[in-house]
């Protein structure tokens, strides 16, 4: 792992907008170079919205494709800019339709469609799932992929530590109720269990007849919360940092003690740019 400066942004999404949702991401995009950051992580279904029903009722509003317009107006910001993105959006693949996340190389190729693994509720009507862990290689950094229900799942995110993360993105669509006591549980215990920098964009506004609370933020390998975005629209940075990483390994032995037992590294996918 080399140290990097990682940036979380959300704004609210309007659902069904995808050409309005993708500019307010090449802003998001803009601010997050701006502000020093070589990856940039947009929140879950950013360029749809958050909106279930209204991608299974009108998906011709709501899905994407690799190849559109709307994925090359990102790839562009990207270049332009010279910095990584992870966005959020409906995606059209060969066998259905993904709740994915986008993963852009600075030099704007795109170089991975990651798929939520774990559907949450309705969604497993709306979307195929994807089928296992994966890694993604890029701007110098190996990054596990998670999507919001993804992180309720502790063997998902010891799956991508145990195969050599330096970090877990995680773009998620949390929403007021009692939503946020997972919220607040989940992404502090993955970085902690995990020793680990996790890295959380939720989406912030109504969507989809829910109002999602945003508080993106990222969390450092002993679980503390060392970056949070308070606003409706926002940036926040933290750096991260190797060493940080090693020292609460020495401190916290949860991996070791785990390989100690002879625990079986697990199969991945692994992309690389």
């Amino acid at each position: 792992m080399t140290d990097a400066t990682v940036a979380v942004a959300h704004a609210p999404s309007i659902p069904g907008r995808l050409a309005d949702n993708a500019e307010q991401a090449v802003r998001l995009i803009s601010a997050s170079a701006q502000a020093g950051a070589s990856i940039a992580i947009l929140p879950e279904l950013f360029l749809s919205g958050y909106d279930v029903g209204g991608i299974l009722d009108a998906p011709d509003r709501h899905v994407v494709t690799a190849g559109d317009p709307i994925c090359t107006v990102l790839q562009r910001a990207c270049a332009r800019h010279e910095i990584a993105s992870i966005v959020g959006g409906a995606v059209a693949l060969a066998d259905g339709i993904a709740n994915a996340a986008l993963v852009i190389a600075p030099d704007g190729t795109l170089v991975h469609v990651y798929r939520k693994v774990h559907l949450w509720g309705q969604e497993a009507q709306a979307f195929v799932a994807g089928s296992q862990p994966t890694l993604v290689d890029l701007a110098g950094l190996r990054i596990g992929m998670s999507i919001c229900f993804d992180a309720g799942f502790p063997e998902h995110v010891r799956a991508l530590t145990l195969a050599g993360a330096d970090f877990i993105a995680c773009p998620a669509a949390f929403a007021v109720g009692e939503e946020r006591q997972r919220y607040d549980l989940y992404y502090p215990t993955r970085a902690l269990e995990n020793t680990i920098y996790v890295a959380v964009s939720n989406a912030v506004g109504k969507q989809g007849g829910l109002e999602m609370f945003g508080d993106s933020s990222i969390f450092g390998p002993r679980g503390n919360r060392i970056c949070r975005i308070g606003s409706e629209l926002g940036v926040e940075t933290a750096r991260l940092n190797r060493r940080e990483i090693e020292q609460a390994r020495e401190d916290l032995p949860y991996l070791r003690d785990l390989a100690d037992r002879g625990a079986a590294k697990p199969e991945i996918v692994e992309w690389r740019w």
